[in-house]
């Protein structure tokens, strides 16, 4: 009897815990996950501009929702087709395989594209053009994970003014990608997808609303004094739009509209992020995004912050403007949102691909530390110090940024090693003024680092897709080739002005509030995938961060 009772003792007390194992304890799914990627966005926008936000925006998401204030790119290669592969992969370049948006082909001994496809056809365009899809993409993203649990029920859409920020975020299984092609056709897709565009689309494109933003003037939404820029409004350090006669405000789009470069100076105006909000509204109702129990996703990628910014650099008159009329498509899609899928049924999240350094031209007139690596310099250095030690012969085969490719056919016909000639190479790139350090890409595959530039240097470099040699510029100096030039901006660098971008949880399952400590950029897919409940994407190297869960 004792024996028995002690037994059923024991019954009872492990049936909770079996119980809990068995019937796990989160919420259902959101019934829609919203990415939005903002191109080129620093964090420290966030607190420049918040004095002008209105509350249904930036606001909103930072007060409602669990603002990341340290979240960092690891890597190097900090471009928008990188960006937007790793958010949704939870993955590095290393391994996903998008290194670069124009990376160097080996095979064909040319520059590519990073969602190149020349199997593919587009979809939409009045004329033949380059063929594009996720083909390049070596991992699985969200979206493929939540096709795959919900046995390709769910619904999975990305958008964008440009091919790859609509294509990277969903990967190779998603339903669909659509991006601004020119004023003529509107937005466009990839036979990757679909046969035909949808009805829908097709009605989109015969409004013509990139014509309609294209009206009227661009002038400052607020007041003049009112804004943070250090610099006046016409000022040496920015290029104007094109046709457009100086870099100020206020603009005449007709004007620019009858140029014959009216797309893009389109894709650098604020109406070119207010299409983007008309067609991912337009999606959740033609496609019922958000519309049943099976979790659909949504990718948003605002790019025309990248295009102006390019031009005008981080302390525009113009761009902050930009991101004032923003905040407006901000509050405008989490409104839609409320409405069309319900409040407390989505789940969102805000980041951006990369940052950006202040002009370098400018910060050089302040005194400080600033500047311009001559790629073109280190090009010429490096052919004559190979040509020096190991004879005549065309050396390099190309600088990509701030990467190197060697003729490695050169090297075996020479009965070279390559970590010889990288060696040499990498000697002679260091020699050119603005350089940091130099990584060949034997050092990074033989003796990694687990910290700083040559760290962040490693999680990008592919091993097949890799280059030879890797630049970090001196904090402050971007890549410039063949000149320096004296207006706008890059990025793609290892340092914070590059790496710390904005992150923000919104909606369903996500408590609110401020978290200070160092999170990555590649935590967002899994602490996504956490909340849909799937499968981490297959590559994934990024941990859920448990703060911003509820």
């Amino acid at each position: 009897m004792i024996q028995r009772a002690a037994r059923l003792v024991g019954i009872t007390v492990c049936l909770p815990l079996f119980a809990y194992a068995q019937q796990p304890t989160w919420q259902a799914p959101p019934k829609l996950v919203v990415g939005v990627v903002v191109d080129q966005m620093r964090v420290d926008f966030i607190y420049r501009f918040w004095d002008n936000f209105g509350e249904g925006g930036f606001k909103r998401l930072v007060n409602e929702g669990a603002f990341c204030r340290d979240a960092q790119y690891p890597y190097s290669n900090t471009d928008t087709g990188p960006g937007h592969a790793s958010i949704f992969t939870g993955s590095l370049p290393a391994y996903h395989g998008i290194v670069a948006n124009d990376p160097y082909d080996r095979r064909l001994k040319r520059i590519g594209y990073c969602v190149e496809d020349t199997s593919a056809i587009l979809l939409g365009v009045d004329e033949r053009s380059m063929g594009v899809s996720p083909r390049p993409m070596q991992a699985t993203t969200l979206a493929d994970e939540l096709e795959r649990a919900s046995s390709g029920k769910a619904i999975t859409i990305g958008i964008s003014l440009k091919d790859r920020g609509a294509i990277l975020p969903m990967g190779r299984t998603a339903d669909a990608a659509y991006w601004f092609q020119d004023m003529r056709n509107g937005f466009v897709s990839s036979n990757w997808y679909m046969d035909e565009l949808p009805v829908w689309i097709k009605t989109f494109n015969q409004q013509n609303g990139a014509a309609t933003y294209m009206s009227g003037i661009w002038d400052l939404l607020l007041p003049f004094d009112r804004y943070h820029s250090p610099l006046p409004d016409n000022n040496s350090y920015e290029s104007p739009l094109p046709d457009a006669a100086a870099p100020v405000l206020p603009v005449d789009l007709d004007s620019l509209a009858k140029g014959k470069r009216a797309t893009t100076a389109f894709i650098n105006t604020p109406g070119a992020n207010n299409i983007l909000t008309d067609l991912a509204l337009q999606a959740i109702k033609a496609e019922g995004l958000g519309a049943d129990a099976i979790t659909d996703m949504l990718s948003i990628s605002y790019s025309a912050t990248d295009k102006l910014g390019h031009r005008m650099g981080p302390l525009a008159l113009e761009l902050e403007d930009m991101y004032l009329r923003l905040d407006l498509e901000i509050a405008r899609l989490l409104k839609g949102l409320d409405e069309g899928v319900g409040t407390g049924n989505y789940t969102l999240f805000l980041t951006a691909d990369h940052g950006a350094p202040d002009v370098p031209a400018y910060r050089a007139s302040l005194g400080a530390s600033a500047g311009y690596m001559d790629l073109k310099a280190v090009e010429e250095k490096v052919g004559i110090a190979l040509r020096k030690v190991y004879g005549e012969g065309t050396w390099v085969l190309a600088v990509d940024d701030e990467k190197l490719f060697l003729d490695r056919e050169l090297v075996r016909s020479k009965g070279l090693t390559i970590q010889a000639v990288q060696a040499i190479a990498a000697d002679a790139a260091r020699t050119v003024p603005g350089m940091y350090d130099v990584y060949t890409a034997y050092d990074l595959e033989h003796a990694p680092s687990s910290s700083g530039p040559r760290w962040l240097v490693a999680n990008g470099h592919h091993p097949d897709r890799g280059s030879d040699l890797y630049f970090v510029n001196l904090p402050g100096y971007i890549a410039a080739y063949p000149a320096s030039p004296a207006s706008g901006t890059d990025h793609g660098g290892t340092w914070m002005y590059d790496t710390h971008v904005p992150l923000i949880f919104f909606g369903k399952g996500i408590a609110k509030g401020e978290l200070v400590k160092r999170v990555e950029i590649t935590d967002i897919a899994p602490t996504i995938a956490m909340l849909i409940g799937c499968s981490l994407p297959d590559a994934t190297v990024g941990q859920a961060i448990p703060e911003v869960l509820k």
